[in-house]
């Protein structure tokens, strides 16, 4: 169990959930697997709630996972699938809307997140909500599942070729496989801004990396080492509300590097206040404001749509 404490400015949501020193002891719960998987805490919960929204978008990836999943169900009666990485419920919500008679089995690393999933989709009863690791999907059968959907969730397990292969395991011959990952992130630039100012150097990616699967080819070759195939692959680009509140603004431009800087704020107490300074100064390279909203707009991901035979 990895501790670390919230030195900055504290958001709304923090207060409202009891926070009120501003410098809060926070877990960050990783799942002590054959390799480590990322977990997110609450209020990290909270600001991928707000990042997450921005997936509706008609650019998005969810309308688009849900039109390819309606499309690879199409004769089967009764459907399983599974959405590895849920988050706060979605493509799963969407999905399990949609097709009615499906089981939908929603699947988050987190024990935050599969709460918060529970909560967004209590009033559908085709849908169920288990933590699982993703590299270690122990809970589910070989051979069990018609499609595995899962947006944004691969570029971070440490062991990225067992996630592929538990995914591959679970999957029925002929299920079909629907994954988005980034391609292009605008968070990740302000995130090596803030980090050069607070280090003095350019540094190394975070370890949570959401470029990890970036590099032309890869995730395509991950998949085919797998044993996937009819790999079909596309992009698309749409833009990030990181809403009107300040707070807010900082904690999701900044919630990649919470557990780093604060590691560093041990030796130097103004850590966090070069970070602060950092994003403000730099965000403006990446951000336009529509009124109070901060937008980014270049956000570019890959969907892959691959089968198992």
């Amino acid at each position: 169990m990895t501790l670390f404490s919230i030195r900055p400015i504290l958001p709304a949501f923090a207060l409202n959930r009891g926070i009120t020193s501003n410098k809060v002891s926070i877990s960050m719960r990783l799942l002590g697997s054959k390799s480590e998987a990322p977990k997110f805490d609450a209020i990290m919960v909270e600001a991928y709630k707000v990042v997450a929204e921005n997936h509706r978008h008609d650019n998005g990836p969810w309308a688009l996972m849900k039109r390819h999943c309606v499309s690879a169900t199409a004769g089967i009666r009764t459907p399983k699938i599974l959405d590895i990485a849920t988050g706060p419920g979605e493509p799963a919500k969407s999905i399990a809307i949609a097709l009615p008679h499906s089981t939908v089995i929603a699947s988050d690393v987190s024990e935050d997140m599969v709460k918060a999933a529970k909560r967004n989709m209590s009033n559908l009863a085709n849908v169920e909500c288990i933590e699982a690791d993703s590299q270690d999907l122990c809970q589910l059968e070989s051979n069990s599942i018609d499609v595995v959907t899962c947006c944004y969730g691969y570029m971070f397990p440490t062991d990225k070729e067992a996630a592929l292969g538990e995914t591959f395991r679970v999957m029925k011959p002929g299920g079909t496989l629907i994954a988005t990952t980034w391609d292009k992130i605008d968070i990740m630039n302000i995130c090596a801004d803030v980090m050069k100012e607070v280090l003095g150097f350019t540094p190394s990616p975070p370890p949570l990396n959401p470029l990890s699967l970036s590099g032309e080819g890869l995730f395509y070759s991950l998949l085919h080492d797998a044993g996937f195939v009819e790999i079909e692959q596309s992009t698309s680009t749409y833009p990030f509300n990181w809403t009107a509140d300040r707070e807010m603004q900082f904690t999701i431009g900044t919630m990649l590097l919470r557990e780093k800087i604060d590691e560093i704020a041990v030796e130097d107490d103004k850590a966090w206040k070069k970070a602060e300074a950092a994003f403000w100064k730099n965000i403006g390279k990446y951000a336009m404001m529509h009124g109070d909203h901060m937008i980014l707009p270049e956000n570019t991901f890959r969907l892959t749509v691959a089968k198992k035979v």
